[in-house]
């Protein structure tokens, strides 16, 4: 008997065990859900993120790499991140075929992203013909978290049988676009044996980009060198003849630099490749790697007893980390972060709402910088709320890069594309106002970061408020309301009194009175200078405190049941059935039409549900309870918003039902890593991924933070043994570690 071969190898089964739970693998390449691949392999580092796209290209593609703050117009007036020059691409040939998956041979083939390290990389062997030979091709990129303005590609190609005539070509390529539209034009570019350098310009906002690779080259043979030179398209070349068991290694060095950080970017972006090259691959990945330990430490949530909801947290922290500015104050992180061209970019409610919770926790500074792009573009919601015909600062629904409204007024059907629907969030989703209020409250009461609400935060929960009290109209039934909104429920539009609207609305404005109370108390000085700056007289206090207790609340005094509404009770009542159907496979708007849904009870988000998770301290359990019956069966769970499970999911924990919670807490978990909703090719649902992490550890482990100090409540799904996470309060790292008996 050979006991050697039954010896059990605890070290290989942790280690496995591990990867398990930290790395995305695809063992095998299936075409038709490149594009959705494509945005789960997004990689990135604060600066830039660049989607999964192959080195060498595939018919059908996506590529696509995306850096904070470089907008450009397009047409209608509007704008979006216009797309990089490609970087990463790698052209090869074997025997003069050129190597691409859908070409030759594919023997065997291994993906991989470790979201320790954000690095991202590809095995595969290939036979470009029946009689020729067979190499072994090994790809790896990282953008570095250490140096945000530095990326790196490696290229190895070892010949495992036969001869192979091998050929490379990379460098950079400026032939590149937003789904057709176009935004660079070419101002300079050079090439040597070892270097290509690009500059270019975008068209109509005129921001400098500059480019620099250099070219690191290893072989167990000799090689020969070139260069190309084709307009745009700045590349080196390397050649060589290998044979069984001979290699080349090609380390590509990029610096990427853009005028909004530098007055001379071309200078910078080749200064930038050239310490990275000088530094060499190793020592570049390795500092990457530390940084990223170091990020992780404070990130990290642990689940222990379930592999997919462990591997899916981490997941969706890291493309909320990858996509976070360290480099500026001056950008936040859009609706599909950096990984896709869905909603071109644009900032909505779903940032502070969903994504900043996690950075505020964890992460202090990013929230800091997240929420200063919104006091940065505080002249943008200005001029909002005065073109509206109101006072104080409206910030826009969808920002972009100076807080100017830039939502589309009109956009396509989905099942008709001739017919145009008008789209009213740009004009009457007004509650993201207090959103943003909300988030820097959140912040300053977790951070305790005085200085910052004093300097900024301040203004920000002042200007909004004043808007606030500004639209709010005084009825004759003594009551203010708000006439023709959206709620979080885009299923229904144009409707009059939104819960969530009127009651955030008035959490606003006694929050801002409350606000210049310790204002006035801590900081005189500028409570006298933001008073007087934002005509913040006595008559207009007094009737910031009548409009918030007079505030029309749709509830039933005797049940606590909200109306989502004013008229949401007499609407038909949701057919739970067919909101249930497994078979569905559509939204309820795409099956009942878009007027079909909006005259039902079908809600697309726990509009109410989402009330009560915000403003905790005013709802009873009692009240919560009853709404969380009332609002839950008739949310469209499945295809309706990705913003919803994770609250769906919170509120079940609320109310003990930790299986729903589960439940709801797996949709999310799934958005992207399963495309449920078809569309995770547009990028990563950045709302979703947040309020994962929020469903983690505000649901289940049930963290609440109060003036004092915080307390936990778990409610771990069965299953779990173990659920750990860190977070900062008020400056210090503190430790949650639940585990379950046994």
């Amino acid at each position: 008997m050979n006991l050697q071969a039954n010896t059990f190898d605890l070290t290989d089964f942790q280690n496995t065990l591990e990867d398990s739970t930290w790395v995305l693998t695809e063992p095998a390449f299936d075409p038709a859900g490149q594009n959705h691949k494509e945005t789960v392999f997004t990689i990135g580092n604060g600066y830039l993120c660049v989607r999964g796209d192959f080195e060498e290209g595939y018919p059908g593609n996506a590529p696509a790499c995306f850096i904070h703050r470089i907008w450009d117009d397009m047409p209608v007036n509007f704008t979006e991140l216009a797309n990089i020059p490609r970087w990463w691409g790698v052209d090869i040939w074997i025997n003069d075929v050129r190597f691409r998956m859908d070409r030759g041979q594919v023997l065997s083939y291994h993906r991989r992203l470790d979201l320790r390290t954000g690095v991202l990389s590809r095995t595969l062997r290939w036979r470009p013909a029946p009689d020729g030979p067979i190499v072994e091709l090994h790809f790896e990129r990282f953008t570095s978290l250490a140096n945000p303005h530095v990326a790196a590609t490696r290229v190895q190609v070892q010949v495992v049988e036969g001869e192979a005539a091998l050929r490379l070509r990379t460098g950079l390529n400026a032939h590149v676009d937003n789904t057709g539209l176009l935004h660079w034009q070419l101002l300079d570019q050079e090439q040597t044996p070892d270097k290509a350098r690009l500059q270019v310009r975008t068209r109509s906002t005129g921001i400098d980009l500059a480019l620099t690779a250099i070219v690191d080259t290893q072989s167990t043979v000799p090689w020969s060198v070139g260069t190309c030179d084709a307009d745009g398209q700045p590349a080196v070349e390397r050649r060589a003849t290998l044979r069984d068991g001979e290699s080349l290694t090609l380390d590509k060095f990029v610096g990427v630099v853009s005028g909004n950080e530098s007055a001379d970017p071309v200078r910078e972006a080749s200064a930038m490749a050239q310490k990275a090259a000088t530094q060499g691959y190793a020592t570049l990945r390795a500092a990457s790697d530390a940084e990223w330990a170091r990020y992780w430490e404070a990130s990290d949530v642990v689940v222990e007893g379930d592999i997919e909801a462990q591997l899916a947290l981490r997941f969706n922290i890291f493309q909320l980390l990858i996509a976070a500015p360290r480099h500026t104050d001056r950008a936040s992180i859009g609706a599909k972060t950096l990984s896709g061209l869905g909603y071109r970019h644009h900032v909505f409610w779903d940032t502070e709402s969903f994504m900043l919770p996690l950075f505020t926790f964890t992460q202090p500074a990013l929230a800091r910088n997240m929420l200063m792009y919104r006091w940065h573009n505080l002249p943008g919601a200005r001029e909002k709320a005065q073109t509206n015909g109101y006072e104080g600062a409206q910030f826009p629904w969808e920002s972009a890069g100076d807080g100017s409204e830039v939502t589309p007024i009109w956009g396509t059907s989905a099942t008709d594309r001739r017919q145009l629907i008008r789209i009213w969030t740009g004009d009457i989703e007004i509650h993201i106002t207090a959103d943003i209020a909300y988030g820097a409250m959140q912040y300053w009461r977790v951070t305790g970061d005085d200085t910052w609400m004093r300097d900024y935060g301040a203004e920000i929960v002042l200007a909004g408020a004043k808007f606030w009290a500004s639209a709010a109209q005084l009825e004759d039934d003594g009551k203010y309301h708000f006439r023709n909104v959206v709620g979080p429920d885009e299923y229904h539009d144009r409707i009059d009194d939104n819960a969530f609207t009127n009651a955030l609305a008035q959490w606003h404005l006694a929050t801002a009175l409350d606000l210049l109370v310790w204002l006035k108390q801590t900081y005189p000085a500028r409570n006298a200078e933001l008073k007087a700056n934002l005509d913040l007289n006595e008559s207009r206090l007094a009737h910031w405190a009548d409009v918030s207790s007079r505030m029309y609340l749709p509830e039933d005094p005797e049940t606590g049941l909200i109306e989502q509404f004013t008229g949401y009770f007499d609407l038909i009542d949701a057919d739970v059935a067919a909101l249930r159907d497994p078979a569905r496979t559509e939204s309820m708007p795409q099956l009942l039409g878009i007027e079909g849904c909006a005259a039902t009870q079908i809600i697309k988000q726990p509009d109410v549900l989402m009330l009560q998770y915000l403003l905790v301290e005013r709802f009873s359990p009692e009240q919560v309870q009853i709404n969380y019956e009332y609002y839950n069966p008739r949310t469209d769970h499945e295809y309706g918003s990705s913003l919803g499970p994770s609250i769906s999911a919170i509120m079940a924990c609320r109310v003990g039902d930790r299986a729903a919670g589960y439940e709801h807490f797996m949709r999310a978990a799934r958005a992207d890593l399963l495309d449920v909703r078809h569309n995770a090719s547009d990028g990563i649902h950045g709302a979703s991924a947040g309020g994962l992490w929020q469903a983690a550890v505000l649901g289940f482990a049930g963290l609440r933070i109060h003036d004092n100090g915080w307390e936990i409540h778990p409610q771990l799904p069965d299953g779990w043994t173990r659920l750990a996470f860190k977070f900062y309060y008020r400056g210090k790292l503190e430790s949650v570690d639940i585990r379950t008996e046994g």
